[in-house]
This record gives C-alpha cells, sequence and structure tokens, in this order.
C-alpha cells in the first residue's frame, strides 16, 4: 500500500477511518501527510524524480496520495490533474521494475485489469483495446498482437507498461471535493504549473490540429506521431520554433532540450505535415471535417 497508494486495498483503509476533508487538512497527525502531498504535487508540476515511499509509514504514504488528489480536484484544473496522472503512471514503472509477477498480477487484479501469466503475459482484449488507446505506436495496435483466447500476449516490460495506463486511469477518474479548507489552497497556491502563453490563435488551422492543439493545451500527454502532426503543421502554418515550443510546455513530460531539438529538426528539415490520410490512420482524424476530401488527392 505504501508503494501502491492508488489501490483499493488503500482506499479500503481510508474509508474504514472515515476521515472528514475538515479532519485531513488540519489534523496534527496528518502533518506529514500533508507535506508529502506538497512533495507529490510539486514532483507532478515540475516533473522531477520520484521520492522513495516510506514503507514503514504506509498511512502517510496513502493519505498524501488522497490529499493531492483533494487538492486536484477542487481546483479544476485540467493541466494539473493530468500532471499528477502523469507522475503517478510514471512513478508506478519505475517502482514496479523490479516487482514479482506474482505481485503484478495482483496488482492488475487491484485495478479491474483481467491479466494472467502462462509463458507470458495476457490481458483479455476488452481491457487491452481500452488501456492501449494512448498508446499510438504501431506495435500497440491489436493487429499487430498476438491474440489467443480473446487474450493479448505481453512482454513483463508492455504488461508494466498498461498497467502504467491503468494507474494514469484510476488517478483520472473523478471524486466528489467540496470546496478546498485554506491549508490545501495554500499548497494549491504555491504550486507553479508550467504554462506559457499562446500568442497565436486557431485561425487557419485544419480541426484535426485544432483538436491536438486543444488537447496539449489541457496537460494530455500525446504519442509520438500526435507531437510530429502538431508540430510540423504549426510550423508550415507559420509558427516560429519558439511558439511551438511554448505550446509544448504544456504536455506532462516536457523536456526543453528533448523537445526543442525536435522541433528545429522538423523545421530545418522542412518536414512536411502529414496528410489526411496518414492523421486518419494514425487515429488521429476527429471525423468527417470541411477538408475530408483532401485524402483523395494525397
Amino acid at each position: 500500500m505504501a508503494k501502491y497508494p492508488f489501490s483499493e486495498e488503500a482506499k479500503k483503509l481510508v474509508e474504514r477511518e472515515g476521515l472528514s476533508i475538515e479532519e485531513l487538512a488540519y489534523d496534527p497527525l496528518l502533518s506529514k501527510a500533508r507535506r508529502m502531498a506538497k512533495e507529490r504535487l510539486e514532483r507532478a508540476v515540475s516533473r522531477s524524480s520520484f521520492y522513495q515511499p516510506d514503507l514503514l509509514d504506509p498511512a502517510s504514504e496513502i493519505y498524501s496520495l488522497i490529499i493531492a488528489r483533494i487538492i486536484v480536484e477542487g481546483s479544476k484544473d485540467e493541466m494539473l490533474r493530468n500532471l499528477l496522472a502523469e507522475y503517478e503512471s510514471k512513478r508506478f514503472m519505475h517502482l514496479s521494475k523490479e516487482e514479482s509477477n506474482e505481485n503484478l498480477l495482483r496488482i492488475a487484479s487491484d485495478l479491474n485489469v483481467k491479466m494472467e501469466l502462462k509463458e507470458e503475459f495476457r490481458v483479455w482484449i476488452l481491457d487491452y483495446i481500452r488501456l492501449s488507446k494512448r498508446l499510438k505506436d504501431s506495435k500497440w495496435r491489436a493487429v499487430n498482437r498476438r491474440i489467443e483466447g480473446g487474450y493479448v500476449l505481453l512482454s513483463r516490460d508492455e504488461a508494466r507498461r498498461l498497467l502504467a495506463e491503468a494507474v494514469r486511469e484510476r488517478i483520472l477518474s473523478k471524486i466528489d471535493v467540496p470546496e478546498l479548507p485554506s491549508p490545501f489552497l495554500e499548497i494549491l497556491k504555491g504550486l507553479k504549473i508550467p504554462r506559457k502563453a499562446v500568442k497565436r490563435g486557431k485561425k487557419g488551422l485544419l480541426p484535426c490540429v485544432e483538436s491536438l492543439l486543444d488537447s496539449i493545451m489541457r496537460g494530455e500527454n500525446l504519442p509520438h506521431v500526435a507531437r510530429f502532426a502538431l508540430a510540423s503543421h504549426l510550423l508550415a502554418a507559420g509558427w516560429s520554433t519558439e511558439e511551438v515550443l511554448d505550446v509544448f510546455r504544456h504536455s506532462p513530460d516536457f523536456k526543453e532540450k528533448v523537445a526543442r531539438y525536435q522541433i528545429e529538426q522538423i523545421a530545418k528539415k522542412g518536414y512536411r505535415p502529414p496528410s489526411c490520410r496518414k492523421m486518419t490512420s494514425w487515429g488521429l482524424c476527429p471525423g468527417e471535417c470541411r477538408v475530408r476530401k483532401v485524402a483523395k488527392a494525397d
């Protein structure tokens, strides 16, 4: 529970205690949990490295995530929610590297993922489709996978990657939060969420590009092909590399050195934006639009 405080087991412990939001905010015995929640959010926002869980104090670990989620939900800030979900997803990948296969299966069950292990890891195809939808690399497409008896076969690392998506899904799930008490508001006010004003409007952008721009501005983590499509389209529309870089600052896993290099390479080599046909094949087309017929000419 200390390593994975998002678990149902941890949730049941919290429910048994039945603490109110006021107790979570003011109880002196939970001061450590509040400090840890603050650190959790600061690391998520700054995209910092992961701290090691306090295995001797699982209660504080559990309550720190609960408090962090309460603050995020109370903020009604989609970017902050996505930053926390990204952080917890990657933290799971970090902590689960040396986890036993038996424990990975227990975690899968806790996350409502139907997974089993024979010679390889296997996940029920409906769970696979749900969890892999954000993973746009072609290797994750169901048509490119081995399927036996309704199960998709996976390597151990692929199984962990899908479980990380299940963690993201759980963190993104809504919880009812009343008005935040002042200690939580103070934590929220102290967070330096990495926003950058985007001076350009959407005028002249295709609907698919508008959709990608809206997603990244909400703090969603776009897959590689979507990032390439967005950057190349914006550059072709006359945006400067700095303006495009400011857009990508809203990505939960933003690394300036990497993002700048990739954007400059697209601009320097003059890569053309992907066509309607290609956008559709990548799953990036939002549906019928005013330029759909262009695909026939590509």
